[in-house]
């Protein structure tokens, strides 16, 4: 009896635990390879975010060709350094990723940026981030758990 209700028990919050994990996976923001498109410009504003953890994650306002600015998630500060990159205003850089929408603002989740001839690769061509440490808590794709950026 013990053992039919122990094993009932696990079951009940093996199951309650998918679900939970499955509704949040719906509630986040995805990256869709498919909706990815290139975007040329200068770098109008860099926006640093800092975590609850005191992570850092870098952020682009690019100004493109029909005078639009764009707004651009890239990743941890700490990733980008590693790959012996910065970002600086009034700089030209092409932005390739998919615009994607959180909390009523839309920003491109950066997948490759390049500048001067170099590229940064930030995520698989699925979309997976590059940097050690993403989690399914990152709300915006930089990398890095913060609140909503207001730019």
């Amino acid at each position: 009896m013990i053992r039919h209700f122990t094993i009932s028990t696990l079951m009940v919050v093996a199951l309650a635990t998918s679900v939970a994990a499955q509704s949040r996976a719906a509630a986040a923001p995805q990256y869709d390879p498919n909706a990815e498109a290139t975007y040329g410009g200068v770098i109008t504003q860099v926006i640093s975010v800092t975590g609850p953890d005191g992570t850092v994650g870098v952020h682009l306002n690019l100004k493109i060709g029909t005078g639009n600015v764009v707004r651009v998630h890239v990743g941890p500060a700490m990733f980008i350094g590693m790959n012996n990159f910065s970002f600086f205003t009034d700089e030209q850089v092409l932005v390739t990723g998919p615009i994607v929408s959180r909390a009523g603002e839309s920003a491109v989740w950066a997948r490759q940026i390049t500048k001067g001839g170099k590229t940064l690769t930030l995520r698989s061509p699925d979309g997976a981030p590059r940097w050690p440490f993403a989690t399914a808590e990152d709300p915006d794709g930089c990398g890095i758990s913060h609140e909503v950026v207001r730019y």
